[in-house]
């Protein structure tokens, strides 16, 4: 598994009611050390994602998430 700290770092809102949809952005967040493991040799990383209202209202614009990358099952 590999663990990354990273923040919302914008959002942008198209359409209205159940149409809804969200455009959010995340990047890394370095403060303190964190991320050290994974971007010492990889030091970028991009992760963007179109959700429904509902779905993107649950992320704060500026706000830090943990993202974890896990091995599924085939």
């Amino acid at each position: 598994m590999v663990t990354a700290k990273i923040h919302c770092q914008s959002k942008s809102e198209t359409g209205e009611g159940d149409t809804r949809q969200v455009h959010v952005t995340f990047v890394p967040d370095y403060a303190d050390g964190r991320n050290k493991d994974w971007s010492l040799y990889t030091p970028a990383l991009s992760l963007s994602m179109t959700l429904r209202g509902e779905v993107a209202d649950r992320f704060e614009q500026g706000k830090a998430y943990t993202l974890q990358f896990v091995e599924a099952d085939a």
